[in-house]
């Protein structure tokens, strides 16, 4: 499961649809905090729930991340260097260095560190995610949706 706040949501969209090649059962939840609670239904002992948190913390995020807890899943948080109240409930924190000389804090430290935890994971399973490329590729090609330039 992943969730996201107002602008890290493209990086958790972002993550979750190469995980979802590499793996099955991948879900992503929605950012409106009426969505999410159905996401927790199914969720079990060991699952795995990402979620990236930067500042201007969500209290919703943060009950997710308390009921996840609850249900013994695993919480992946990636988030910036002031690390949020969320980070007492996360298995795993990712403290990325987001402020610079700007109106906008970047999200480019965050970006690298899904591309790293994309391939770390691709790696890890590296022969089911090569059978499940392939299975894509093969469903694209069937559909005709993307144009092959030989």
């Amino acid at each position: 499961l992943f969730r996201s706040g107002r602008i890290t949501h493209a990086l958790s969209e972002y993550l979750h649809l190469h995980l979802q090649v590499i793996r099955r059962h991948v879900q992503h939840i929605r950012t409106t905090s009426n969505a999410w609670p159905h996401a927790l239904l199914d969720l079990e002992a060991g699952d795995v729930v990402v979620i990236y948190d930067i500042r201007r913390y969500e209290n919703s995020t943060l009950k997710l991340a308390e009921i996840a807890a609850a249900k013994a899943a695993r919480t992946v948080l990636i988030t910036d260097q002031w690390q949020p109240p969320i980070a007492r409930h996360a298995d795993y924190a990712f403290n990325c260095r987001i402020e610079v000389p700007s109106a906008w804090d970047s999200t480019v430290t965050l970006m690298l560190l899904s591309e790293t935890l994309i391939a770390a994971v691709q790696e890890a399973a590296w022969e089911r995610t090569r059978d499940r490329m392939g299975a894509l590729e093969e469903i694209f090609d069937a559909t005709k949706i993307f144009r092959k330039f030989v």
